[in-house]
């Protein structure tokens, strides 16, 4: 598992000497060190402003300086050492804040701290009310579980009972199957027009099939674990076990961006399972009876739906495993929910508690 980056300070200076007489001008560098003081603290909540403040070695102030965050850039003004940076428009999570500094010699100067944004919403606390229950193979280690009308796809992990199976909902058929090499331990899985693509966990390797027959189209790489996969109609979102979530392209299948998820006490780890709807990714929390609704914008936690006594276990003969797989039925509006190795899933309607 990942932990939160620890906050460090790094220095990098660079500057320009002068040019020797009757020689080509010098390379070398004159170092001017900038330092930089977090007065507003290193722990903020979202809202609160990042307070910096700038000195050097040489005492000038620089001519100039901007502080980036996010890839934004804010600048000082002209002689001043303080600067507010707003975080209202900030995502959540551990941020590296770079300034640089430009100094009357020519010379840069550089220099790096981090603070951790906190949300500043308290999640929603929910529940569950049981609609109807349903059978489930309980030799499915659910690793992943969507809906395409009324066909529903189940991802299953293991290493020599990794799957993917196509079934009729309506008639709880197996219409197709397709079985990972034993080489493989399944997760996540979602699908994106005629393609279902699939995470494997520690491989660094997805799939890619066709939904219809799941025939395998391809492949694609990835620098994580994989946990979960969704999509919002563009991007696949995949979670990795940590607090990050990625949004993927689907033509380079490349890493467009990432968000931290964090809610009022700092990280939300473990996200596994992953479902997108109407705006909001849906995370089973591993090896916990919770589920979480996140801000994609923001990595905001705004829901807690607690699931615990989903499934009674005290009368099972056979083992069961943690809580994981939810899936939207959109046709009908219908939330499904299940487990590792469950002889039942659910039909569920989230509510206050």
């Amino acid at each position: 598992m990942k932990h939160p980056i620890l906050m460090a300070v790094a220095i990098v200076l660079a500057g320009c000497t002068g040019q020797p007489a009757k020689k080509q001008p010098s390379t070398k560098t004159e170092h001017a060190k900038l330092k930089i003081e977090l007065t507003s603290g290193s722990s903020l909540i979202s809202g609160q402003s990042i307070a910096l403040k700038i000195n050097t070695d040489s005492n000038p102030l620089p001519d100039s300086a901007r502080a980036i965050v996010d890839g934004r850039s804010f600048w000082f003004g002209k002689g001043e050492a303080d600067i507010e940076i707003p975080t209202t428009d900030l995502s959540v999570g551990q941020k590296t804040i770079r300034v640089e500094g430009w100094l009357g010699s020519g010379a840069i100067a550089e220099g790096r701290t981090s603070v951790c944004i906190k949300s500043d919403i308290e999640p929603e606390k929910l529940t569950y009310k049981v609609v109807k229950q349903l059978p489930h193979n309980q030799q499915y280690y659910t690793q992943g579980l969507e809906f395409d009308g009324g066909t529903l796809y189940e991802g299953t992990g293991l290493e020599g009972m990794s799957a993917v199976y196509r079934i009729d909902f309506e008639k709880q058929n197996i219409i197709t199957s397709i079985s990972l090499p034993n080489n493989y331990f399944g997760e996540g899985i979602t699908i994106m027009g005629d393609k279902l693509y699939q995470l494997t966990w520690r491989s660094c390797i997805g799939f890619i099939y066709n939904k219809h027959t799941l025939n395998k189209l391809g492949e694609f790489s990835y620098s994580t674990e994989g946990w979960g996969l969704t999509n919002n109609g563009k991007e696949l979102i995949m979670s990795d076990g940590t607090e990050n979530i990625h949004f993927i392209d689907t033509t380079s299948l490349q890493v467009l961006r990432t968000i931290q998820v964090y809610d009022t006490e700092g990280p939300v780890t473990e996200l596994n399972e992953l479902e997108y709807v109407d705006g909001l990714i849906y995370a089973n929390i591993y090896c916990t009876d919770n589920i979480v609704a996140i801000d994609p914008a923001t990595g905001k936690v705004l829901k807690i739906i607690d699931m615990r006594n989903l499934l009674d276990a005290s009368k099972l003969t056979q083992r069961v495993d943690v809580l994981n797989g939810i899936a939207y039925q959109k046709t009908t509006g219908h939330w499904f929910v299940t487990g590792k190795l469950w002889p039942k899933m659910f039909q569920v309607e989230f509510v206050k508690k």
